[in-house]
């Protein structure tokens, strides 16, 4: 049996399983396009063209789940979210020779040849996307000729035969003049399909195309001129040619020329013109483009700012599978920004960008399952997803694995996690590297860079945890004025802990004068802000008359707050005032509850005190057994 008729019969069997999935007009097209192949190959081409439009067409609202905007075959092909779905990618690389082979008119000698080899495409990509459609879909003569497709998909010779076959056939055409020929020929010397790679061949046959106008070619060249491939890198002629190309109505010049706009390269910046582009290309379904203009109306630049429009263009780009735009779009969902706050939303949307690979996204998701939000708490998927962010160098997200990992007690893991992120300069992974160099390797001197780092970029618990490090003298020498210095530009942001440690330096003259008027008053501040340790040593000011008139009363006010927040001395010194009625009611009940507080967190004077109201039996009965356990405990907390 001759291939004709081999032909003719899958054909027929093809249009006949077609209209059972009443695709009546794509059978219809099939079918003309395989008789008009000999007699009228012109007509064949523009009926295979009509066939692979229509199953671009019908395969995007399977996989996408949505309808294009345009049934445009250059548009959904270069449509990348999408193509990336069309699998074998065989399949996918006949698709665009078809496309290729068909958008040209040449002599007739060509055109014969052509309407053959895009029929024979044509009938792989039909049985494709009828196994597609319907996987019960199963003729003997099919089956065998998708299991063949099948084997060779582990064979590259198959596609690089393809676009071999194509390179010839542009070849001819092209140098009878046809400007899409010289277009494709290019591109494919461009992507070395077919031939070697050679961008100043590319460059030659964009360069003819473009002599006849061919907006293809114009927008090619300007991607050269733009990249410095195969000519030097000139953003002014890059322009040029995405100039010409987007007047012709070229999408992704209109994109790329708002680019350049957009940052100043080869033009003005001008963000007027930026948002003209972006807005002509995002209307032929360009997702970059509307990915762009989205963010142009976020930020208000080059347009009345609107978080509606914005959300409005970045969930057209994401609609169609742009990762970068399912990323805009679950930001704008977490923050409310011109839709409602819905962290579902926001987590389905980050979600399916991060199985893109979209970094970001990876590690928004991985902080919703950290926390919750929109999504089950979920320790594992947070740390796989944090993981995939950070070995993609993603700072935030190594950041709070070295985080995860110190937290489940993996010091190894957390410390490198947060070198890593601390080496890129990211400061709060500084200062916590710090942290576990101090209190858990118990490294002080390692941890001193890392804190001090972070400390002079003004991050206020660096600044405290470094003078803590120059006073305590281990591993790293003491240094008063050092820490002084350092717990001088915490206060000037409020830290508490901070205000309270000058006051010490200031009362005990370490770094500093001795200047009780300045202790008192960072005493003060702090004790205000409830800190239990300032409030003790701003009531001992005044009970010993330190700097100021001895006052009791006063004395008692701040032991009281520090005593009732479980502060040992605050709560052994009120006890003494108890007892001796000093700016409090005398009051040995009183008092023996507070010892007892004291003693039993191993206050030794406060157990010797105990021991002898129960000696005496001074506000508790008098007992000399229990009055020998408190003396004899201090005795041996003494040893």
């Amino acid at each position: 049996m001759s291939t004709i008729v081999i032909h003719y019969e899958i054909l027929e069997e093809q249009c006949h399983k077609l209209r059972q999935f009443s695709f009546a007009t794509l059978a219809k097209n099939l079918q003309e396009a395989s008789f008009f192949a000999i007699s009228n190959p012109l007509v064949s081409l523009q009926k295979s063209l009509l066939v692979l439009e229509e199953i671009l067409f019908e395969v995007y609202q399977l996989e996408m789940h949505t309808t294009p905007k345009l049934k445009n075959v250059r548009m959904l092909l270069n449509n990348r979210s999408f193509t990336a779905q069309i699998h074998p990618r065989r399949i996918f690389l006949l698709m665009n020779l078809v496309y290729k082979m068909t958008s040209h008119t040449s002599n007739e000698l060509v055109e014969a040849k052509a309407a053959k080899i895009v029929l024979d495409y044509i009938t792989d990509i039909v049985e494709w996307f009828m196994k597609r459609y319907d996987r019960s879909f199963k003729s003997n003569v099919a089956d065998e000729k998708i299991l063949m497709s099948d084997n060779n998909l582990y064979q590259p010779e198959h596609s690089t035969d393809a676009y071999k076959h194509a390179v010839d056939w542009f070849e001819i055409a092209a140098q009878n003049g046809d400007a899409s020929a010289q277009y494709n020929l290019g591109a494919l010397y461009n992507h070395g399909q077919g031939v070697k790679k050679d961008y100043t061949l590319a460059k030659m046959w964009y360069e003819r195309a473009a002599a006849q106008n061919d907006p293809n070619a114009h927008y090619s060249l300007g991607v050269l001129f733009h990249l410095g491939q195969g000519t030097a890198q000139n953003y002014g002629e890059a322009a040029h040619h995405y100039q010409i190309a987007a007047d012709l109505g070229n999408a992704d010049a209109q994109y790329n020329l708002g680019v350049l706009y957009n940052q100043g390269l080869g033009l003005s910046q001008d963000f007027n013109e930026a948002a003209k582009w972006y807005t002509l290309a995002a209307d032929q379904g360009n997702t970059s483009a509307q990915n762009n203009l989205g963010f142009l109306y976020h930020n208000g630049t080059g347009v009345e700012q609107s978080y509606v429009k914005a959300s409005t263009y970045f969930e057209m780009a994401a609609l169609a599978g742009d990762a970068s735009a399912q990323y805009n779009l679950g930001y704008m969902h977490l923050k409310g920004r011109g839709i409602p706050q819905n962290f579902a939303e926001a987590a389905k949307w980050f979600h399916m960008a991060a199985l893109q690979d979209h970094m970001n996204a990876e590690f928004q998701i991985a902080m919703l399952y950290n926390t919750g939000l929109g999504i089950d708490k979920d320790h594992i998927e947070a740390l796989k997803w944090f993981k995939l962010a950070a070995h993609k160098g993603h700072l935030h997200a190594q950041y709070y694995l070295g985080l995860l990992y110190e937290k489940e007690q993996d010091i190894v893991l957390a410390e490198k996690w947060l070198l890593l992120a601390a080496k890129e300069g990211h400061i709060s992974a500084g200062f916590e590297l710090g942290r576990l160099y101090v209190y858990q390797l118990q490294q002080p001197d390692k941890a001193l860079p890392y804190l001090k780092a972070a400390a002079e970029k003004g991050y206020v618990d660096a600044q405290y945890e470094l003078g803590l490090l120059l006073t305590v003298g281990a591993g790293v020498p003491v240094n008063y004025p050092e820490a002084v210095q350092w717990w001088r530009a915490a206060t000037d942001q409020s830290h508490i802990q901070a205000e309270y440690q000058l006051g010490l330096l200031y009362e005990q003259g370490l770094g500093v004068s001795i200047d009780l008027e300045e202790a008192r008053r960072c005493y003060r501040l702090a004790a205000i802000q409830g800190h239990a340790g300032a409030q003790y040593q701003l009531g001992n000011l005044f009970d010993k008359g330190k700097g100021v008139t001895q006052d009791y009363t006063e004395a008692a006010k701040w032991i009281e707050q520090a005593a009732a927040q479980g502060h040992i001395k605050a709560q052994f010194q009120l006890a003494q005032m108890h007892s001796h009625g000093q700016g409090v009611p005398k009051d040995f009940a009183k008092a023996a509850q507070l010892y007892r507080l004291a003693a039993n967190q191993g206050h030794q004077k406060a157990q010797f005190q105990l021991g002898l109201i129960y000696k005496k039996g001074q506000g508790v009965a008098q007992d000399y057994q229990e009055a020998t356990k408190w003396l004899k405990k201090s005795l041996q907390d003494i040893q």
